[in-house]
């Protein structure tokens, strides 16, 4: 009778002792970690570590086995893939970055109105930071002055980053993040910006109506340039909203 009771209580012990080890691994997830097994949504906590590259270099993983050319109807399918992708990100650089610590410069130069716009919609973040990725290094392949501000590489930059996002999304998308871009700036700076994003995509619109195929980079880059040499866009001189010329290409 002793042996039995023996052999119940470590039968008792040995099952509390296995079910609190298959338990464990759960327990030490992080809040990140824990995210790929819910439904996916960017969280604060997510959104803290993750920078305008992060979101480029989703939408690189992402596009290397999807095609996105109709993202329309794809978006909310897109989305679903993009969050773990995200997540992911936001895991491996979760221990070099403490939790609720300052965001990081590239994350910092969003503002609340952009913040808010990535965690609804996260694919439309990564083709946005993507786009823009692509014109700031254009601008710095094309101008001596690259992107810096109120020369005319950062027309160029402005106007191609939304000609590219209304090619890859559409001219309403483009403007809403291009705004959101926009939140807090002011005065001639902004009227700049705002004229020269709005040129990017009226150009973009006006290729696309006379083109049979939708036209590429390459073809966007072409006829922005010509604008700017005849001084259709915009750039700030001593102050004033002038109007850009041919001056500083490479």
């Amino acid at each position: 009778m002793k042996k039995v009771f023996l052999a119940f209580i470590f039968l008792l012990a040995f099952g509390v002792s296995s079910a609190y080890a298959s338990e464990k691994p759960e327990m030490q997830k992080s809040n990140i970690e824990n995210q790929l097994d819910v439904t996916p949504e960017l969280s604060e906590e997510v959104l803290e570590v993750l920078t305008e590259e992060d979101f480029a270099a989703a939408y690189e993983i992402l596009t290397e086995t999807t095609s996105i050319e109709d993202f329309e109807k794809q978006e909310k399918e897109l989305d679903q893939l993009i969050i773990p992708i995200l997540i992911d990100i936001a895991k491996t650089k979760e221990n070099s970055i403490k939790p609720y610590s300052i965001l990081p410069d590239a994350y910092n130069r969003l503002n609340d109105t952009e913040r808010k716009l990535a965690k609804k919609h996260p694919t439309q973040a990564a083709i946005v930071y993507n786009c823009s990725a692509a014109a700031t290094g254009l601008a710095g392949k094309l101008y001596k002055n690259g992107n810096a501000d109120n020369h005319n590489g950062n027309a160029f930059k402005h106007a191609f980053w939304n000609a590219a996002m209304t090619r890859d999304m559409n001219a309403t998308k483009a403007k809403t993040w291009a705004d959101a871009h926009e939140v807090g700036a002011k005065g001639v700076s902004k009227d700049m910006d705002l004229k020269n994003n709005k040129i990017g995509r009226d150009t973009y619109v006006a290729l696309a109506d006379a083109s049979f195929l939708k036209p590429n980079y390459t073809k966007i880059q072409k006829e922005l340039m010509k604008k700017i040499d005849q001084g259709k866009l915009y750039r700030v001189v001593n102050g004033k909203l002038v109007k850009t010329n041919s001056s500083g290409k490479k």
